[in-house]
């Protein structure tokens, strides 16, 4: 088992360290533009080719889906619950614990652990996630709700096609699914890079405030993901992929957009720093119960 456990964990490592070193020689890397190929191109190819060549019944993959959802709306509530009971800034609290790192770190460990099979389900949850966060986060960090930033969104439309084939409606042609895999295949290692980058680049300023909100992320993720695998007696892979979605650290998209609002950026880098840190830390413990759920 530990030697299992070990596989999965040190890729997702060793990568995103490859990413911290990168930055710290201050070599040449453009998050921006980085980042625009993830969401514009990569990522939707990534959602694209492994839906829609997904062998699981639909009614998984909607169950994972499902799932999902639930768990962002119960990160989203304990969030706002502890951000007013322990009096912390509410936008750099709720954001962090509602939204975790399923893009860069989550799906890694889904395809490591579980292999297609896995990233292909993470990837369900990844898909509700992404659109939450595209949607909410910019609202909760500006306090202006936008629908056509979900609507311009290229992962919206990748998921819709997706599931097209996914249903059988249409058969997937060899070339489209060549070229979708061939894209998306660059996500995963990138997102960890990418990762790796953000992390060296960022500042801890409010300690106190970002332990706290880490150790509710960690602490809210693995709970609520435990209780949702009882609740609905999930098991197998399916199992494996909620736990860890629900148990990653905030996505770094997180700081983003309070950076670009305005809006108590510095802790939210600091919850990011630190929220990865640990998870890294009991990252073991995680595997080891993901793959015994």
């Amino acid at each position: 088992m530990l030697a299992e456990v070990f596989s999965i964990i040190a890729p997702v490592f060793l990568i995103a360290a490859l990413g911290f070193v990168w930055a710290r020689m201050e070599q040449p890397f453009d998050t921006l533009l980085v980042t625009a190929l993830l969401v514009n191109v990569t990522s939707p190819c990534l959602i694209f080719s492994r839906v829609a060549s997904l062998t699981e019944p639909v009614s998984t993959f909607g169950t994972i889906a499902g799932v999902a959802a639930l768990s962002i709306a119960i990160f989203g509530a304990t969030g706002y619950a502890a951000a007013k009971l322990l009096k912390l800034p509410v936008t750099a609290t709720v954001a962090p614990i509602m939204f975790p790192n399923n893009g860069n770190m989550g799906l890694a460990l889904c395809l490591f652990a579980f292999g297609e099979v896995g990233v292909g389900l993470g990837i369900g949850f990844f898909i509700v996630a992404a659109t939450s966060q595209f949607t909410l986060a910019p609202w909760i960090a500006s306090g202006r709700f936008s629908p056509r930033q979900m609507l311009r969104s290229p992962v919206i439309y990748a998921s819709l096609a997706s599931l097209v084939f996914l249903a059988g409606w249409l058969p997937l042609p060899g070339w489209l699914y060549n070229t979708t895999k061939l894209l998306g295949d660059i996500s995963i290692p990138m997102m960890l890079i990418t990762l790796g980058v953000s992390l060296a680049r960022l500042k801890v300023v409010s300690l106190r405030n970002s332990v706290i909100v880490s150790l509710l992320r960690l602490g809210i993720g693995f709970v609520t993901g435990a209780g949702l695998i009882w609740a609905f007696s999930l098991s197998g892979a399916v199992a494996g992929v909620v736990i860890i979605m629900c148990s990653m650290p905030p996505a770094v998209f997180n700081y983003l957009f309070a950076a670009r609002y305005g809006n108590h950026a510095e802790e939210v880098a600091g919850t990011v720093i630190i929220s990865t840190a640990l998870s890294f830390a009991t990252m073991p413990l995680l595997m080891a119960y993901a793959l015994r759920a």
